[in-house]
């Protein structure tokens, strides 16, 4: 190797050192300045199709829902709206991702909207952005869900982190 390729190489490693570091800074600053809460949704109904006792979406079907929200308190947040298409039909191990989901959140100071994936019983999902005071929301939450389809209550309850 000659000695401009090896200077070259220490370069590009120190450089992704810094970067390293750098990423790491800024991920202990957004925990820092981030902000949590909890919304739980109730009467999370859907389409037609998913509201028949036992019948549980198969592969490729499009859904849409609607909830009721409410904070940590019980008190009246707002409104639950997604549309989902179901990627995996019944018999998927429950950890699988089985409908990918996007949501908005409608409530009293703005909306939330999110996207991502759920199993049978969770989900992890990303803010894509929001309006009114969530209007450069980012961040992520996790959804907790008791669908009706399988048997549940038709609740969720959504564990927020916005990053400030």
């Amino acid at each position: 190797m000659s000695p401009a390729t090896r200077r070259g190489a220490l370069a590009r490693g120190l450089l992704a050192l810094g970067g390293l570091v750098g990423l790491g800074a800024s991920g202990a600053s957004a925990a820092r300045g981030a902000r949590s809460f909890v919304l739980h949704a109730r009467d999370v109904a859907g389409d037609a199709r998913d509201e028949r006792a036992g019948t549980v979406p198969m592969r490729g079907d499009r859904l849409t829902l609607r909830g009721d929200l409410f904070d940590e308190h019980g008190r009246a947040a707002g409104e639950l709206h997604g549309a989902v298409m179901t990627l995996r039909g019944p018999g998927a191990h429950e950890s699988a991702a089985e409908r990918l989901e996007l949501h908005t959140f409608k409530l009293r100071d703005g909306t939330i909207v999110g996207s991502g994936t759920s199993g049978a019983s969770e989900g992890e999902f990303a803010i894509l952005g929001g309006t009114g005071r969530y209007a450069a929301a980012r961040g992520t939450y996790v959804a907790l869900h008791d669908r009706r389809e399988l048997g549940g209550g038709g609740t969720a309850e959504f564990r927020f982190t916005l990053a400030s």
